[in-house]
């Protein structure tokens, strides 16, 4: 069974990749809500409980992944089934099992994070099992496929409440404005890309693969997709002058959405599925790029200690 769930990992949640996305979306966070919090400018600390967040920020989203197995495991028989679980080596039940062990290990490294993040990890958990359920109106989701993504990554602003938590040892309902103005780059990210990677060219389009090309028609999907992103870039250069960034700051966010643009354009012009899989390709660097270039700002600007 090790030998297929390590293949499962590796076709559906590579750790490399997602671990480096993880590692750079906590990061940012966990940096931003330490100097949200500051009186005067000073050092950012950093603990063990950087990398115990971490890691139970990991564990959170591959419950995510077992979610999403379960809700699409009957259409990706059919349309992919070529992958691990579609074949049966590895089982629905040992997946949930799986998923189960990951959500004790996120629950004991939140109480041993404290209280408020024990209690950010509950109200994931409760949203997470809500996106189980469909939220109880399945069908209407089923129908409304953009409705459906734009409520099942709410998950991610609660995310960054929970790195919040992590690193400050408060309250969600405590973090500062800045921290939930800044929650909402991620789901703007978060729609951009969900958006981008199911858009197809429309040669590409399979019968029983839903896409948002197939349900809205090609330009008008990467148009959401790329408004979403540029909605993230406009509400990451106003956290950064509030946090008053450098210049280059900005002329990277500035520099990112061009490249996105062009991708969009490009796509426009030419409809091909190279370009349909550039859009992906642009914005997966975009949500890389934006973390790494937050966490890197907030370096230089306050400096890091260990404590």
């Amino acid at each position: 069974m090790m030998k297929y769930f390590w293949t499962y990992l590796q076709e559906r949640f590579p750790l490399q990749a997602n671990g480096v996305l993880i590692v750079s979306y906590f990061t940012a966070n966990y940096f931003l809500a330490l100097g949200a919090v500051l009186q005067e400018r000073q050092p950012l600390e950093l603990s063990w409980r950087y990398f115990a967040g971490c890691l139970a920020l990991l564990f959170m989203f591959f419950h995510m992944r077992v979610i999403d197995e379960h809700k699409d495991y009957e259409q990706d028989r059919i349309v992919h089934p070529g992958r691990v679980l579609s074949r049966g080596l590895i089982t629905l039940p040992q997946l949930r099992n799986v998923g189960i062990i990951a959500v004790v290990f996120e629950l004991l490294l939140s109480i041993l994070l404290g209280f408020p993040a024990f209690v950010m990890c509950l109200v994931v958990l409760a949203f997470s099992w809500l996106i189980y359920k469909e939220f109880f109106i399945g069908r209407f989701l089923e129908r409304h496929l953009l409705a459906n993504a734009f409520i099942h990554l709410l998950i991610m602003p609660a995310y960054c409440l929970y790195v919040f938590s992590v690193a400050t040892e408060s309250f969600f309902w405590l973090a500062p404005l800045l921290i939930l103005l800044y929650a909402w780059v991620s789901y703007g990210v978060g729609l951009g890309y969900e958006v981008a990677r199911k858009t197809r060219a429309p040669a590409d389009e399979r019968p029983g693969l839903i896409t948002y090309s197939a349900v809205m028609g090609p330009y008008l999907s990467v148009g959401i997709s790329l408004l979403a992103l540029l909605f993230s870039g406009m509400v990451s250069v106003i956290v950064g002058a509030a946090m008053n960034f450098g210049w280059w700051y900005h002329v990277v966010v500035a520099a990112l959405l061009v490249v996105v643009i062009f991708g969009a354009l490009n796509f426009r012009i030419k409809t091909t599925s190279a370009s349909a899989a550039n859009l992906q390709l642009y914005a997966g660097m975009f949500i890389f790029a934006f973390d790494i270039l937050l966490a890197v700002e907030l370096i230089r600007s306050y400096g890091v200690i260990w404590r």
